[in-house]
């Protein structure tokens, strides 16, 4: 492989580890017009386009050349590429390395980032944006910032809120240096409820150089620690997409619904599931059931005994999904159920459908029969992304 190749397969590799290969989009080519290539890396996710551009070049520490070979150079491709994906007269049909073509429909992505990666010789004081007046901003990372931010900001939810994020408080302090560096900035960001301190937004100059340092405080930081162990099992969720959900002929729909929580959404998705299983499977033929909402769609947990056969347990979780989404008013619902150890879990994405008199008439008397929705005990769940920190936590909690 040449420079070029090295420096995109390193970003390939963190964005499939990140965001999953499936979203992503390696050198993306035009295959209804000049077959050229659009960009290096494009993510496509829900209402999310990501646009990447790589650079790897050596300059000797000659700072007007870099600025000249990656910055300007690289923000014309990227704003070269987003003009061809979104203001094209012609339709444009791309390729994913496993799902084939498909034609890019310009009209779904309400968020539009460019991302520019440098891989090559690394300056200690870089610009982290790059503005063109009327066109937009570029977010700016070298080989390092990247890694960090898609290890620390590993869901696309998480992503997109930093980077917007991330663009208001540069944009506005456009000619200002920066004092202090990219991990700085993101630690300022992590640790202060996932938003910027007011320091750093009065007085950009002197706020940031006040966080000189401030990623290696959150690195050694006890609720930091904490809460990357609390996560571990969050990525349950990422697992069984990768391995199991996106390996089903219709998984695409039940995957982006896991996929877009983000970590902390995750982290109590799979809690939940964890939870009702160790509560439970110590007792015989036992069916357990919980259900919480997030983000207007409904999370289904179910316990079920190993012991039933495998017809019947398909049959219960679909009539517990119809049921559900009925006396819960959920237009969606996500199931998740396991048995006794987690050897075996079940999954589905269940879409509420018309119901008729007589199907209002068949889930009452459903519900009767099996006792459900007669005596449901509501709990609210508090829980800290921080989890030592509980109301005084740097952090999101609900």
């Amino acid at each position: 492989m040449n420079k070029g190749e090295i420096g995109e397969d390193i970003v390939n590799k963190l964005a499939y580890a990140s965001y999953l290969k499936y979203w992503c989009y390696p050198n993306p080519i035009d295959l209804n017009g000049n077959r050229k290539e659009i960009c290096d890396l494009l993510i496509l996710f829900f209402d999310t386009a990501i646009i990447i551009s790589v650079k790897n070049y050596n300059l000797s520490g000659n700072y007007n050349r870099f600025k000249k070979k990656v910055i300007t150079k690289s923000s014309k491709q990227l704003f070269g590429a987003e003009r061809k994906l979104f203001k094209s007269r012609n339709d444009i049909l791309i390729a994913h390395p496993e799902k084939g073509e498909e034609l890019f429909n310009p009209k779904q992505y309400l968020n539009i980032f460019r991302i520019t990666v440098s891989v090559g010789e690394d300056f200690e004081n870089y610009e982290f944006i790059d503005s063109i007046d009327g066109k937009g901003i570029v977010n700016i990372f070298n080989k390092e910032t990247f890694e960090v931010i898609t290890t620390e900001l590993d869901t696309i939810k998480d992503l997109v809120e930093y980077l917007k994020c991330r663009e208001s408080l540069l944009i506005d302090n456009i000619n200002t240096t920066q004092e202090c560096s990219e991990k700085d900035l993101l630690a300022s960001y992590l640790m202060n409820k996932r938003e910027f301190p007011t320091e750093i937004i009065d007085n950009f100059k002197e706020g940031t150089k006040s966080i000189r340092n401030k990623w290696k405080v959150y690195l050694n930081n006890r609720s930091v620690i904490l809460k990357k162990m609390a996560e571990e099992k969050s990525y349950f969720i990422d697992q069984l997409v990768k391995n199991d959900v996106l390996k089903m002929p219709d998984g695409e729909s039940l995957a982006k619904e896991l996929m877009t929580l983000d970590r902390f959404e995750r982290r109590r998705i799979a809690r939940n599931l964890y939870e009702i299983v160790e509560k439970y499977e110590d007792k015989d033929d036992f069916i357990a059931r919980r259900f919480v909402e997030y983000n207007s769609v409904g999370f289904l947990f179910i316990y079920y005994p190993i012991e039933k056969t495998q017809e019947e347990i398909n049959l219960l979780l679909e009539k517990a999904m119809e049921l559900y989404s009925y006396f819960h008013n959920s237009n969606k619902i996500v199931l998740l159920a396991a048995s006794k150890g987690l050897k075996q879990w079940k999954f589905s994405l269940f879409k509420a459908f018309e119901v008729t008199p007589e199907i209002e008439k068949y889930m009452i008397k459903l519900a009767n029969v099996l006792g459900w929705f007669k005596n449901e005990k509501r709990t609210i769940q508090q829980e800290f992304e921080y989890p030592d920190q509980e109301n005084t936590s740097p952090n999101k909690g609900s």
